[in-house]
């Protein structure tokens, strides 16, 4: 297997070192990235939004999400609920977007071989993925299933548990566990109470929110690699 470099150390070279890293390397050379790396402004407010997109988002997922498995909001209705908040995440999402590749820019080359990264964008996908695809359509369908929802689920959560079981550490697996395990109590705990929702639609609202805190935690976690 062929050898590549990096920081001076040799490694067996991956598909995405083959297929992939030349795309970085184009793009961390364009004149895009060099004015991004040039400019003091740039990064700062690109970070600024990229947090607020962030608050804004988690916002709208925590009050549609709990008001779907129980402890939330009692009123609006889930629909009227999750209708409401989905203006707030699609602009939140655009939001993150730009400002997130704005910030890749800066340190395309660092982010490529940040393991941190690559389970963000693994997230954020499916976060969207799952999220406008299975849970919106379970909301709407009074948590009916449909072929198409069926399909998303299992590639978005697919394709998500590939690359987190690859690339994260044992302990935040064990933080994920977790999370999770305090999401599945919430769901056992609100299915009790007179007037829940489907199962279908509580356990997709908690992975809705496992997979956004996923992303986000992710997020804080590159930084930190």
């Amino acid at each position: 297997m062929a050898q590549c470099d990096y920081q001076g150390e040799l490694y067996d070279c991956t598909l995405t070192d083959k297929y992939i890293l030349p795309l970085f390397n184009d793009l961390d050379s364009s004149a895009l990235a060099t004015w991004v790396k040039e400019s003091t402004a740039i990064v700062p407010w690109a970070g600024c939004f990229h947090l607020l997109a962030l608050a804004l988002l988690g916002g709208a997922v925590i009050m549609a999400d709990l008001r779907n498995i129980g402890p939330g909001l009692t009123t609006p209705t889930p629909k009227a609920l999750n209708t409401k908040m989905r203006p707030y995440m699609i602009v939140a999402v655009i939001v993150l977007v730009i400002s997130g590749f704005s910030l890749a820019l800066g340190e395309l080359m660092k982010l490529f071989y940040s393991p941190p990264y690559w389970v963000k964008m693994a997230s954020l996908f499916s976060a969207l993925v799952f999220t406008f695809g299975v849970r919106d359509s379970l909301v709407q369908r009074d948590g009916r299933f449909t072929p198409v929802s069926i399909v998303l689920g299992v590639l978005s959560l697919g394709g998500w548990l590939w690359v987190f079981a690859g690339l994260s550490s044992s302990l935040a697996r064990v933080a994920f566990l977790i999370m999770i395990g305090g999401l599945a109590l919430l769901v056992v705990l609100s299915g009790r109470k007179a007037g829940s929702l489907p199962l279908s639609i509580r356990l997709a609202s908690a992975t809705t929110i496992a997979l956004w805190l996923t992303t986000a935690v992710s997020g804080r976690w590159i930084a930190f690699w």
